[in-house]
């Protein structure tokens, strides 16, 4: 037996069985070569908006089966932000194909570089759809300071 995080691989093979494959039990399916549990409780965790260390030292003190905080950090860069980012786009293009034949839509748009006492380096624009009351499109910016020679 052996953990990949909060999944579980049992091994086992017939000593009188020569050259037959070993059986191999997994207590999750995968998801795209990741254990399913672990992809899950690392979308949860950030659309949940709380602190990974702290949900994985809750899992540690039950005695839990669980993952490193790197792992967390590989799942959010190799599945989930680009799942969520393919997921936007394709929501986003059938928007604006639903857009195209409403006529006189009323759009507003805002963007904010700085809150009062605090760096003004990201802002964010979005451009609203007061028609059908949704987000068309945002984009979150990085201040650059162009320099001067």
């Amino acid at each position: 037996m052996y953990q990949t995080g909060t999944m579980v691989t049992v091994e086992q093979q017939c000593s009188s069985c020569q050259g037959i494959k070993p059986f191999k039990w997994q207590s999750q399916p995968s998801i795209l070569g990741f254990a399913a549990g672990n992809i899950l409780l690392s979308f949860s965790s950030l659309m949940a908006g709380a602190s990974i260390s702290k949900v994985l030292l809750v899992f540690r003190h039950f005695g839990l089966a669980v993952y490193s905080p790197r792992t967390y950090y590989r799942h959010q860069s190799e599945v989930i932000i680009p799942s969520i980012l393919t997921y936007w786009e394709s929501y986003q293009a059938s928007l604006i194909q639903s857009l195209q034949s409403v006529q006189n839509a009323v759009w507003s748009g805002d963007g904010r570089f700085d809150s009062m006492g605090h760096s003004a380096k990201y802002g964010v624009y979005t451009m609203f759809c007061c028609t059908i009351m949704k987000i068309v499109h945002f984009d979150l910016l990085q201040v650059s300071i162009p320099e001067i020679f």
